[in-house]
């Protein structure tokens, strides 16, 4: 039986071996704030890209941030590029999606694959990400 004090001195030996090996976490992502030089760039190299349009007023766009936080502080989905627009400042780009708020697009390969409106389960968000990935 391990004690305390044990497994204490054995989480820390782990962590000492795996900072010392130069194995490192996923890197987590970051929403950047939509810029159409920026995302259209993206978009036509073929990466995996997000769109996120936000308002900071909106239940459900909040519910989707929150579970882009705890995606991006598992490591998950670092290879994504993530665009936030804010659905009140930038409503020529909301105009041009043709989307409500609280809206997910993914592309992937220069083309749109997915998009999901209003949706606040883990299970719809993260399918518009795989769809990305």
């Amino acid at each position: 039986m391990l004690t305390r004090r044990r497994l204490f001195a054995l989480s820390l030996a782990a962590a000492t071996a795996v900072s010392l090996s130069g194995i490192t976490p996923a890197a987590a992502f970051t929403l950047q704030p939509y810029d159409v030089a920026a995302v259209n760039a993206a978009i036509k190299s073929g990466k995996p890209v997000i769109i996120h349009v936000y308002a900071p007023w909106c239940l459900q766009c909040r519910a989707q941030a929150s579970i882009l936080d705890r995606l991006s502080a598992a490591g998950r989905y670092g290879d994504i590029a993530f665009f936030k627009v804010d659905y009140d400042k930038q409503k020529d780009v909301v105009k041009a999606f043709g989307v409500p708020r609280s809206t997910l697009i993914a592309f992937r390969g220069g083309k749109e694959v997915d998009r999901m409106s209003w949706g606040t389960s883990e299970a719809s968000v993260v399918a518009v990400l795989d769809a990305a990935g």
